[in-house]
């Protein structure tokens, strides 16, 4: 199926969902990823938009474990990640997106958390249609890149391009999809 078709389809049924439903199954989320992964050090994460699986709690979380936690900022075309102080601190962004105003990612991460709009049984995934994170990880690094995810979000395949690069593994509400190597 087209990218763009597919994309407005989980987009939709993404948007429908109760605000209830999306706390509820981005706790089951967040307590996944943050069972694996809480003993990491530096995290790039990203602010919600809109229905997505909600990183505030997460955000809340590791800044508690007193985690070095960075989000994105785009500029111009590209993306960069800023280190996160304070919800107060955020400032909308071009997307509409809360941003950070910390200093410049100067180390490297241990795991980067991607959105995604749809995502499929081998780890592809479908964004807005922006590039921003095909760019970004197109430069290379050897952090662990993870995507958060409802499950209905996760399709069986989905056709991909040479640009288009795959996380490493899927948290949904109901289980963990690895890549397969």
């Amino acid at each position: 199926m087209n990218k763009d078709i597919l994309r407005r389809q989980i987009l939709k049924q993404r948007d429908l969902l109760p605000e209830s439903t999306v706390m509820e199954k981005s706790a089951v989320i967040i307590d996944r990823f943050c069972e694996k992964y809480s003993y990491l050090t530096t995290f790039l994460l990203y602010y919600p938009l809109g229905k997505e699986v909600s990183t505030i709690n997460l955000i809340k979380k590791l800044n508690a474990l007193e985690k070095h936690i960075y989000l994105p900022v785009v500029c111009g075309d590209k993306m960069e990640f800023r280190k996160f102080e304070t919800f107060e601190s955020l400032k909308k962004g071009r997307f509409g997106i809360y941003e950070p105003a910390g200093k410049l990612l100067d180390v490297t991460p241990d795991i980067m958390c991607v959105p995604g709009v749809v995502f499929d049984e081998e780890c592809n995934r479908i964004g807005y249609g922006g590039g921003f994170y095909d760019k970004y990880l197109s430069a290379g690094g050897t952090f662990i890149k993870s995507a958060l995810a409802y499950d209905f979000q996760v399709v069986d395949k989905i056709e991909t391009e040479c640009f288009d690069i795959p996380v490493d593994e899927i948290f949904t509400d109901k289980r963990v999809i690895s890549r397969r190597i």
